[in-house]
């Protein structure tokens, strides 16, 4: 199977309020709107974020809860520093990770963790497991 494009459904009554804040901080742009139901794209990849009311007459009952969002980036220092300057609460401080990622999290106006990261090299512990994998 090949992917064209990926795309993440959030439900969530803050529908208005996730479309601001992922166009505003993010760079995604409008792709659909209705009153239930709004879709966003990525501007740098073909990734979308959805968002839907948790429930309707037709559907199931979702509230979201335990997901997060990766978001790797090429410069996570920068990203922290720009997300901060405009008044994003930073619900995790910018900090390395042992498996290899130097990292911080946000959360969206539903509370979804963005965990938005860079690579960087893993301690040597990790790196021992990362290459028993490797075939």
């Amino acid at each position: 199977m090949k992917f064209t494009r990926y795309d993440a459904t959030i439900s969530t009554n803050k529908l208005r309020e996730s479309k601001e804040f992922y166009m505003r901080h993010f760079g995604f742009q409008l792709v659909y709107e209705s009153d239930w139901y709004i879709e966003l794209i990525g501007s740098e990849i073909p990734a979308g974020i959805s968002f839907t009311l948790p429930q309707r007459e037709a559907g199931e009952f979702f509230n979201g809860k335990g997901l997060i969002l990766s978001f790797e980036v090429d410069d996570v220092d920068k990203e922290y520093d720009r997300l901060k300057s405009e008044g994003v609460p930073i619900a995790q401080e910018l900090q390395n990770k042992p498996w290899g990622e130097r990292s911080f999290v946000v959360n969206d106006p539903s509370g979804v963790h963005l965990y938005i990261y860079s690579l960087v090299p893993a301690t040597p512990e990790y790196q021992v497991i990362y290459d028993s994998f490797k075939k």
